[in-house]
């Protein structure tokens, strides 16, 4: 059988300009116009060739062959959307007018105001069901609370609105007021999102679109991981000795603990004979469980201050007090004192573990890194002779006898 006749051709040539290979797709169209395109990708000059076959084989040159990732379904829609417009170029400003106007006129359900709607989100997180008795929330406590503390900040701070009222404008107005970091200001736009999408949601359907979605936070160039001197390290200690949470510390400091991990530990999970805590998938933020190895350092301070609660009810003020005790401020804003980073703690201990060990293996497996998350962040950070004096750092109760 005859092979069908090619009419336009794919010519690989050098290309002096540029001294690369480019591809060359040439022909000559039924009308007897000459074609002679030039390509730097030869998959372009592939999808080319393949829509001028087309265009010639069904004589038509108004559907011609387009390489696409749009299903059927959507090629329909879209046609069928050109043809409804006078002029193409409306379609975006269609798009852009729905999203902001259409969607929320269509929602079915009634917007409530933003008091009652933050009320309602405050019951959910407390565990409330929705409507249909369905929708239990599962996040973790810490998130809750974050969750919770951040949206009625917000609610306080913007009015009662409806909830389909509030644009990114406001809320970036709202953002942009903040006297805090700019990681903490991008915390406060993830709790806001989470409040959108929550409302989003059926039954509510209170809203149509995320106001957070066209915010973005600049955040700038990402910062080293803070690593605590070793007089911060022991002003720190003594100072949770005095106010009663000392095994929490030097979880976070010795078992490089996060701070949410150690205020959920029990010590049910704690064996102190084999040298090992175990933390379940409930407790960690990769939602797996690993066995964190006590070493002798720690091991001196949670049989020192064994049963004594990690997380005492008074947990917030003794912490803000031990680290105004070690210089620190309290508050985003308090710029008198040295600000506080809250993975500190754990930074110093996977630095001076680490340089412990020399095994990026053994310290990803430790505190649930990766090692090359290990590798880029935590080597070299502290010398051999800052090692031996952190892990040398022990309880002052009962140390005179």
């Amino acid at each position: 059988m005859r092979a069908t006749k090619q009419r336009f051709k794919i010519i690989t040539y050098d290309n002096p300009r540029t001294d690369s290979v480019s591809w060359r797709v040439t022909g000559t169209k039924r009308d007897g116009s000459r074609v002679r395109e030039n390509f730097t990708r030869e998959h372009d000059a592939k999808c080319r060739h393949v829509e001028l076959e087309a265009e010639f084989l069904t004589r038509e040159t108004e559907t011609n062959l387009r390489a696409t990732s749009l299903t059927d379904v959507q090629v329909k829609l879209a046609e069928m959307s050109f043809r409804r417009l006078a002029d193409d170029a409306d379609l975006p400003r269609a798009v852009d007018f729905w999203l902001k106007q259409g969607r929320r006129n269509s929602v079915a359900t009634e917007s409530p105001r933003l008091d009652e709607a933050i009320k309602q989100f405050t019951a959910w997180l407390d565990g409330a069901k929705d409507s249909t008795g369905n929708g239990i929330c599962t996040l973790r406590d810490f998130s809750r609370r974050g969750l919770r503390n951040r949206v009625a900040i917000f609610g306080n701070s913007i009015g009662n609105l409806h909830v389909d009222e509030i644009t990114p404008e406001i809320i970036e107005s709202f953002l942009g007021k903040l006297k805090v970091s700019l990681v903490t200001r991008d915390n406060y736009k993830r709790a806001i999102s989470r409040f959108f999408s929550w409302s989003i949601e059926r039954p509510r359907r209170w809203t149509a679109t995320n106001p957070c979605r066209e915010i973005k936070i600049e955040k700038g160039e990402k910062q080293p991981p803070t690593v605590l001197t070793l007089k911060q390290c022991e002003d720190l200690l003594q100072a949770s000795e005095r106010n009663g949470i000392a095994p929490y510390l030097a979880l976070c400091l010795f078992g490089g603990l996060r701070p949410f991990e150690a205020t959920r530990l029990t010590w049910q999970a704690v064996n102190l004979q084999d040298k090992e805590i175990r933390l379940e998938g409930n407790q960690t933020k990769t939602g797996r469980a690993r066995v964190v190895t006590i070493c002798p350092t720690l091991h001196a301070w949670l049989k020192t201050y064994k049963d004594t609660p990690f997380f005492p009810s008074n947990w917030r003020k003794a912490f803000d007090a031990v680290k105004e005790a070690a210089g620190f401020g309290t508050t985003d804003a308090d710029t008198k004192r040295t600000p506080w980073t809250p993975d500190a703690m754990r930074h110093t201990a996977v630095s001076y573990y680490f340089r412990n060990t020399g095994s990026y293996g053994q310290t990803a497996e430790q505190f649930g890194n990766s090692e090359a998350i290990i590798k880029a962040h935590y080597q070299g950070r502290v010398s051999t002779a800052d090692a031996k004096k952190f892990y040398a750092l022990r309880p002052q109760k009962g140390a005179s006898k």
